[in-house]
């Protein structure tokens, strides 16, 4: 039997959470908050860490790790528009910072893209794109999938830079929560990394400190 890629590997995962979260979407109740995302989303544990706060507000994670801007429009409607919810934090396309080419250019067109479509079927639901967050100081490690480039930080601040702006441009809402992970250098608090790019239960409790007002 061949060994499985890294990349397919992955693959096989996002199948296995979307077929779950279609599942789960047949008991969910509609209307409440939605967070959305890549793998920095699907490790926030929202709602044990809500409870722990004596916080009984109703809020869903269709985070999937290692998701692309095109995976996330594909998906759309299982990670999105079956919850229809009043609200929507979304944090997608960290993943895209990988990808050679124009690379902040095409997160703008296609992040545009999804959330026109979710602006039409959801024309009710307050939307809040949630900045980027810092990377580790240090040499970039280049993704183990063949053709991807590291992420550097100044790809992360420029790509935050052109988030804002399309989310005025939208009249959508921009919340930049980074300097609940950063360090005073402006990358992720090595306190609370766990590896280049992700943070610790101790990192989203941090995160949770800003959001929740917003919930």
């Amino acid at each position: 039997m061949a060994e499985l890629s890294i990349q397919d590997f992955m693959e096989m995962e996002q199948q296995s959470k979307l077929r779950r979260y279609r599942e789960l979407n047949e008991h969910v109740i509609k209307g409440k908050t939605l967070l959305a995302g890549s793998s920095l989303m699907e490790n926030f544990p929202v709602n044990e860490m809500l409870m722990s706060r004596g916080n009984t507000k109703t809020v869903y994670n269709r985070g999937i790790g290692g998701m692309v801007l095109d995976q996330y429009i594909e998906n759309v409607q299982t990670v999105i528009l079956d919850l229809a919810p009043s609200k929507l934090f979304i944090n997608i396309g960290t993943n895209d910072l990988s990808l050679p080419g124009d690379t902040i250019g095409n997160i703008i067109v296609k992040y545009r893209r999804l959330l026109q479509i979710v602006m039409e079927q959801l024309p009710d639901c307050k939307i809040t794109l949630l900045a980027y967050y810092p990377r580790t100081a240090g040499t970039p490690v280049p993704p183990p999938i063949p053709g991807m480039i590291a992420r550097t930080q100044e790809n992360v601040n420029l790509a935050n830079e052109r988030l804002e702006k399309l989310a005025r441009e939208m009249g959508l809402d921009f919340l930049n929560l980074n300097a609940a992970v950063s360090g005073p250098d402006g990358f992720m608090d090595p306190a609370i990394a766990t590896d280049d790019i992700h943070f610790s239960p101790a990192g989203y409790e941090r995160v949770l400190d800003l959001l929740e007002p917003y919930l």
